[in-house]
């Protein structure tokens, strides 16, 4: 069973409009059905805008799917703000983007990494305390760091105590949105390394939202390219990133910077359509150099291929072994 699992999630905003503009309502994710289980990586990736980051959001119930299911450790996700929910969250963290906008300025880092343990009713002060020490040592930190507030450090340390806290009250799952695309090339492996150390030791569960295509690869069990709010392709890094099927796929893993690739490379036209005003069919029909009739009128879903991976474009995909 599954710890996390999305089933059809659509997720909708809706604009207030003005004197002369209309209400405007945004399909931010479009039956979006995904799974992480124990102890394993799913890697999502896609352009800015395709719903990555509200997936994460909804998979922490962070907001309520407008359509479909979440389920943690298979039960339905609660309400958010609920006392069920709130009990929930020691289970399931964030790490963010921005570690600076993440922290509280006013506080030092020891007091808000022991903020989720006193938050969720953890332990004595003095447990804390060395729970404190204990999460520093983990992710790299020293013990003095720990009295400095969070303008007193540098980016790549700040990301550090945004992992220490998020693991505080020892959680089974994190969501991971673009957590070292504000760092440095240079501290980005760091904080990677102690991510993945971390992961492996503790056997947590990790959703990893990412631009950076060549890092998701690197690291996930599991990829699922999204374009649009929909899940166009998912499968191993190797099946992904070897032999891509969907032609969005094909575009993105040819953008990857490689040395010894000869030859003019794909590349997409045009900009990603506006998602009030979805086109019919394919939603990546208006860019797509393969496209064909049926895909200007019929949205495709999932097809199943060999090896377990998943596709949404009939057209280049392989024959279909199963219906997903």
């Amino acid at each position: 069973m599954p710890l996390l699992e999305l089933r059809d999630v659509g997720r909708d905003y809706v604009s207030p409009g003005g004197l002369l503009k209309p209400p405007r309502r945004v399909r931010a994710l479009d039956g979006v059905s995904l799974s992480v289980e124990r102890g394993r990586i799913l890697g999502i990736v896609g352009e800015s805008g395709c719903g990555k980051s509200t997936t994460g959001r909804v998979a922490l119930g962070l907001e309520p799917p407008d359509r479909g299911e979440v389920r943690f450790d298979g039960r339905p996700m609660p309400a958010p703000g609920t006392p069920d929910w709130r009990a929930l969250r020691a289970r399931m963290q964030m790490v963010f983007q921005d570690p600076l906008g993440a922290l509280d300025k006013r506080m030092t880092i020891a007091a808000q990494i022991a903020e989720p343990l006193v938050i969720q009713g953890q332990g004595t002060r003095e447990s804390r305390a060395a729970r404190v020490a204990e999460l520093l040592a983990a992710v790299g930190l020293r013990p003095d760091q720990g009295e400095a507030h969070p303008l007193q450090l540098s980016g790549g340390q700040r990301q550090r105590a945004v992992l220490a806290r998020a693991l505080a009250a020892g959680p089974d799952l994190l969501v991971c949105d673009e957590p070292v695309s504000a760092l440095d090339v240079s501290i980005q492996a760091q904080v990677v390394n102690i991510l993945l150390r971390l992961q492996r030791d503790l056997g947590l569960a990790m959703l990893f939202i990412s631009h950076d295509l060549k890092l998701v690869g690197a690291i996930a069990d599991e990829v699922a390219v999204m374009y649009l709010g929909r899940v166009v392709e998912r499968g191993t890094p190797e099946q992904i990133f070897s032999g891509p099927v969907h032609p969005y796929t094909r575009i993105l893993v040819a953008s990857i910077p490689d040395p010894f690739r000869t030859g003019p490379r794909p590349r997409l036209s045009g900009e990603p359509p506006d998602p009030a005003a979805r086109p019919p069919g394919c939603p990546f029909h208006p860019r797509c150099a393969t496209a064909e009739d049926s895909c200007r009128s019929t949205r495709p879903g999932l097809i199943r291929l060999p090896g377990g991976r998943e596709a949404a474009c009939p057209v280049t995909a392989p024959r279909a072994e199963v219906p997903a």
